[in-house]
């Protein structure tokens, strides 16, 4: 809005209609008043202030755009005018004339009206008016975006967060099929959010085509599905490859732009696979001409390096500098420590204090890699690189396979030769704690082991279980008596923290992803 704005005549009541009110009995007309002689009226009903949001998207919208709607005023004497409508835009407008923006004289229009009329003016207004449909809204923004304007604009225009337009054109981006479910009523703005995980509109159709039919349908679920085969970028794989990566590599990334704390899923399992794989390669790829074997695993279940035997390495005297580095941290760590427990630390002191812990182990990890292995040691053993629970490369040293154990020498075999020459020592191995098979080097296969099958597959196959065992009992009468029984033999007879002798629970069985209504006995 330019300070020199020209004062338009007069506009004749004709055109009320077009102003955005219809003038009721005993109104004047539509006059072009200076901004410095409207004040608020004490008649308008809405006491309740809104939102600083709301107030600053309207001060924004009005600085961009200007006044779309006119005024309604009763006159307190010729120079003075009490607003009855539009107290928020007066107040904006009395903003952007203390900042410099606009003139304190300059024209608003206002619809001229009888005092009387004042009341049922400003209930009117603030009772007769429907909100535009979330739909409507976040595919307006679209539109504007579609005409040549950039988000920064459109934020700009209406008083908004860019991170704020940027979600509602994720959710113009939305099937036009499933948008028209949620004008309808049938989906909630929560579960069209779910589906702008992604924009393919195939995708969010066919898992629209699996949800539907459910007895409720929950914005998790649709993300449980859309995700299925995807990885979080959490996950332990995802933090090894790292997003950059991922993506620099074609990767797809699915992110959910209305919930800051969700991670970003990897939508191509393949790819992400791959890229992890020959980063492990990769790693080691330095170790092979020092090693019997190596090998690479994405995934290692727990307790799988006990069925190796170990071979150890050798004591050196630490590194002098890291033992420096050590102690004077230790030394550190207490002197802070005794410092009231912490209470009277600076944030350079907080910051400083949880440095210490994870830079001891730092050290601690680079003195045991200096300690060599010996030459015997590692013609028998072998390492194994895999991924951290935490995302980190773990490298696992000196691993022997059962087959490569030496035997024990014989109560009389001799330690030297007919020449007195020494035999070369034997290895010292400590043999495996477990019998399950080693880990064989297929990682992709291994990867997909441990993760199993996908949660919504794992729900649809507790469900089903749950339907055949409904009706192995439906149809079997002995069996459900005496599965019955044992119910309420083991919560009479068995351990209780429940003061009454008999308790039978029976309950409604909702299985996800089904409609399940019968009554089911808690067995």
């Amino acid at each position: 809005m330019a300070k020199n704005t020209t004062r338009p005549k007069p506009t004749t009541a004709k055109k009320t209609e077009a102003a955005g009110s219809t003038a009721p009995d005993g109104a004047a007309d539509i006059r072009m008043i200076p901004l410095d002689q409207l004040e608020p009226s004490p008649l308008n009903v809405r006491k309740v202030a809104a939102s600083a949001s709301d107030d600053a998207e309207l001060l924004a919208s009005i600085r961009e755009t200007g006044i779309k709607q006119n005024l309604v005023v009763h006159a307190l004497s010729e120079t003075r005018f009490a607003v009855d409508a539009g107290g928020r835009r007066l107040k904006a407008l009395k903003q952007l004339a203390e900042d410099g923006v606009i003139p304190a004289d300059h024209p608003v229009p206002c619809l001229v009206e009888d005092e009387r009329n004042a009341v049922l003016t400003s209930a009117t207004e603030n009772l007769q008016r429907a909100a535009m449909h979330l739909a409507d809204q976040f595919e307006s923004f679209d539109k504007l975006i579609g005409e040549g304007r950039s988000e920064d604009e459109v934020a700009l225009k209406f008083g908004v967060s860019v991170d704020l337009v940027r979600r509602r054109l994720k959710l113009a981006r939305v099937a036009p099929e499933i948008i028209e479910h949620f004008r309808t009523g049938n989906l909630t703005l929560e579960c069209v959010m779910a589906f702008t995980l992604t924009d393919d509109h195939d995708r969010q159709l066919a898992v629209w085509n699996v949800v539907k039919g459910g007895y409720h349908i929950h914005p998790q679920s649709i993300k449980r599905h859309l995700t299925e085969t995807a990885h979080s970028a959490n996950s332990a794989l995802g933090r090894f490859v790292g997003i950059e990566a991922y993506e620099a590599a074609g990767g797809v990334l699915l992110r959910d732009l209305f919930d800051d704390r969700a991670s970003a899923h990897m939508e191509n399992p393949e790819l992400l696979e791959r890229l992890a794989i020959e980063k492990l390669k990769a790693a080691a790829k330095p170790l092979e001409a020092a090693w019997k074997w190596v090998e690479v695993h994405l995934s290692v279940d727990y307790g799988a390096f006990r069925s190796f035997g170990r071979v150890y390495p050798q004591d050196i005297e630490p590194d002098p500098a890291l033992l420096a580095e050590e102690e004077r941290l230790i030394a550190r760590e207490e002197e802070l420590a005794s410092q009231n427990d912490g209470e009277d630390w600076t944030d350079a002191e907080t910051e400083e204090y949880y440095a210490i812990e994870p830079r001891l182990r730092e050290i601690e990890a680079l003195q045991r890699e200096r300690q060599p292995y010996a030459d015997e040691d590692r013609a028998i053993a072998g390492v194994v690189l895999t991924i951290g629970h935490d995302g980190a490369l773990r490298v696992e040293k000196g691993l022997v396979r059962p087959e490569d154990i030496p035997a024990a020498p014989e109560p009389d075999e001799t330690t030297a030769d007919a020449d007195g020459a020494p035999y070369p020592s034997r290895p010292h191995v400590t043999p495996p704690t477990s019998s399950t098979p080693v880990p064989t080097s297929e990682p992709a296969a291994t990867l997909r082991k441990a993760d199993g099958i996908s949660a919504s597959l794992a729900d649809d196959l507790r469900a089903t279980r749950q339907h055949i065992l409904r009706a192995h009992l439906a149809a079997d009468f002995e069996m459900a008596f005496d599965a019955m029984l044992y119910a309420l033999c083991e919560q009479a007879l068995g351990r209780s923290y429940n003061n009454e002798a008999l308790d039978i629970s029976i309950r409604p069985f909702q299985a996800q992803n089904w409609t399940c209504r019968g009554l089911v006995p808690l067995l």
